[in-house]
């Protein structure tokens, strides 16, 4: 049986259930195996414990019986309130809990009850899975019984995967009760005498959800049902994975970029309209969780939690963002290594009005729009690429918005607001501002991870990077960096955050310090020329590149040997920096203005030859700069023109 929590509460959960174990189980239950979970969770470095929580309702604590050592369940973190949905049922729309099991049925079933289910999205749910799955089992944690009733989805605002019934699951080749498997899902069916819940186990069922999602059949076993749609290489794994035996199957990991390349090939288009929204828009109470009794007093009052403290917990980090522009997924597939696919652009083609003195600059590829931050007079503008039009977004929260980074997976845009210390939320197609975090002091730069759940920003004022948990919108670790940190990126292929340090104005620094995104702390420092602002990774060729302002000079830094390797000369007082990978063009502009040749430009920089191959004149003191997805135009925010130049056009 489970309870809501309100009392009981976890830094990173917005919400607690309690889950009791009837009276009959409670022999079976194995209570140092249960106990070894919140133990497990509480000995996790930093950012592996906040992935697990964000991946699963994980085990936290255990509770007794009041007045006894007897353990009767234990405390979890509810379900969040994007796995549920709007289903059309037959007298109305009810939120459910958004159970796998219902995307496994054809088209006819999805569209009575108001699934908007694209082939894009099968492809990314599978992909999260896979990404989940792989890191369960790094955690040396095998899911067992692997139904589509204990995994739940979201659609929005991305699409991702959420594990329930934890203590079912085997940690460390051990189980709370005995190992059983949902019917239609045995892999003793394929292979009699295997062992349950291990690695190869999650494989075989693995290949099943994957089959039968594609497929809209809940039980067939069959690869030849896959849609003739589906691409071979997705074919081959899931005929891999359900006919051969285990250690011959695929592992999760290896499905991911299939599946992503898969995703980036389909159809976008949603199959069935949106079901009506029900009334309200909190996340209901499942009918699986309980209330107190009438006139019993609650649990909390009854049974005292066996508290064990959680470590700071982090979450995941994986990909590159930074201060000035920050890229965002656009749906298609990665250049090759080493080769481009257009030439760079190098002339201006349009120049957009937006408000007074602009500062960060990012480009939305899921609703087609440039957002710039005005940093006099509080306000983010939005350009529509399409239509041309401009709009301009306003709220009492925006305090000199400065940087900007859009998450367009999720619908979401991270604007700092160095003025008040804070984070705004904007939500990308209303174009509304929906939340606001708190910071420290003089937030300028912002980086968000691949998976959209943490965010990285630099306290200009406070020397620290405030780490955010962006599912629950609050601070979970502080991280001291040195005096006046600006510019920020992330790089994966190391599992760094490259923060350059610009130091106070009468005692420039030269330095960039490079933090590890899993302890969480300062690992090194790279000296860089006279104080270094902006900063983008490179992560087709594991290079980092930073502005030196005073200097005049970008640095290229190795990111896996942590050294520069370059300094090259570029334009007078540089800031802005942005990679347009498939040009292999690195885009720099000059913010200052006491040198005719380089005054109000940006500088181009080959990514193979590292020579500056051109200047382009721009606006008044180009500042932030965004790379665009469609041709690699190329948007630069001019702070004392209040404007926006674009460098390149659709037709590039």
């Amino acid at each position: 049986m489970v309870y809501l929590a309100p009392r009981a509460q976890m830094p990173h959960a917005r919400a607690m259930v309690f889950k009791e174990y009837k009276s009959p189980v409670l022999p079976s239950v194995r209570v140092d195996v249960l106990e070894d979970m919140p133990s497990y969770l509480e000995s996790l470095p930093g950012v592996d414990g906040m992935e697990l929580l964000n991946r699963a309702a994980w085990p936290c604590r255990l509770v007794e019986e009041d007045h006894s050592t007897t353990v009767v369940g234990f405390v979890m973190p509810s379900i969040p309130g994007e796995f549920f949905i709007d289903m059309m049922m037959t007298s109305s729309v009810q939120r459910k809990t958004a159970e796998f099991q219902h995307l496994l049925n054809d088209d006819v079933f999805l569209a009575k009850r108001g699934i908007p289910l694209s082939d894009r999205y099968r492809y990314e749910l599978l992909s999260d899975a896979a990404a989940a799955l792989a890191m369960l089992h790094r955690h040396d944690i095998a899911v067992g019984d692997m139904s589509p009733k204990n995994l739940l989805f979201s659609l929005r605002p991305r699409r991702q995967v959420y594990f329930i019934d934890c203590d079912a699951m085997r940690l460390r080749s051990r189980s709370v009760t005995d190992q059983v498997e949902t019917p239609d899902w045995e892999v003793v069916t394929g292979y009699p005498g295997e062992e349950l819940a291990t690695s190869q186990s999650d494989a075989y069922k693995f290949g099943l959800l994957a089959l039968r999602l594609l497929a809209g059949d809940q039980a067939t076993r069959d690869p030849s049902k896959l849609p003739a749609g589906v691409p071979g290489t997705v074919r081959q794994l899931v005929r891999s994975a359900v006919s051969a035996p285990a250690g011959q199957r695929p592992e999760p990991a290896d499905w991911i970029q299939v599946l992503d390349d898969a995703a980036a090939g389909a159809g976008t288009h949603a199959r069935v309209a949106p079901a009506r929204r029900a009334t309200g828009s909190a996340a209901p109470t499942p009918a699986w969780v309980q209330p107190p009794v009438q006139g019993q007093r609650p649990w909390w009052q009854r049974i005292p939690l066996r508290f064990k403290v959680i470590g700071a917990v982090a979450a995941v980090v994986v990909v590159a963002g930074l201060l000035m522009s920050t890229t965002s997924g656009d749906g298609e597939s990665p250049p090759v290594r080493g080769t481009a696919s257009r030439i760079a652009p190098n002339t201006v083609s349009m120049t957009i009005p937006v408000g007074a003195q602009p500062w960060g600059v990012a480009v939305d590829a899921a609703t087609g729009s440039v957002f710039a931050t005005n940093s006099l007079s509080n306000s983010v503008s939005v350009y529509d690429i399409e239509t041309g039009a401009t709009m301009s977004i306003t709220s009492p929260d925006f305090a000199k918005p400065t940087a900007i980074a859009v998450d367009s997976t999720a619908g979401l845009a991270y604007v700092t607001n160095a003025g008040n210390g804070s984070v705004s939320v904007i939500e990308t197609r209303g174009r509304a501002v929906v939340d606001r975090i708190a910071v420290g002091a003089g937030p300028y730069g912002i980086a968000v991870d691949q998976a959209g759940r943490t965010a990285y920003v630099t306290n200009f004022d406070a020397g620290t990077m405030s780490v955010v948990n962006l599912r629950a919108r609050d601070v979970f670790a502080t991280v001291p960096v040195g005096s006046h940190p600006y510019g920020i990126a992330l790089d994966p292929g190391t599992g760094s955050a490259f923060v350059a340090i610009a130091g106070p104005p009468e005692a420039p620094d030269r330095r960039v310090a490079v933090v590890d995104t899993g302890t969480l702390s300062v690992v090194t420092t790279i000296r860089v020329g006279n104080q270094p602002w902006g900063v983008v990774v490179d992560t087709d060729t594991d290079t980092a590149y930073v502005t030196n302002h005073a200097d005049g000079t970008v640095s290229v830094i190795d990111t896996r040997a942590r050294a520069v390797t370059a300094t090259l000369g570029v334009g007078i007082g540089p800031v802005g920096i942005a990679v347009d990978r498939a040009s292999r063009t690195v885009y720099v502009t000059n913010h200052g203005l006491d040198d005719a040749r380089s005054a109000n430009s940006v500088s181009l920089i080959d990514v193979g030859t590292r020579v500056v191959t051109g200047t382009v004149r721009v606006g008044a003191r180009p500042h932030g700069v965004a790379v665009g997805p469609v041709a690699g135009e190329i948007y630069v925010s001019n702070f004392n023109g209040g404007t926006l130049s674009v460098i390149g056009n659709r037709g590039t």
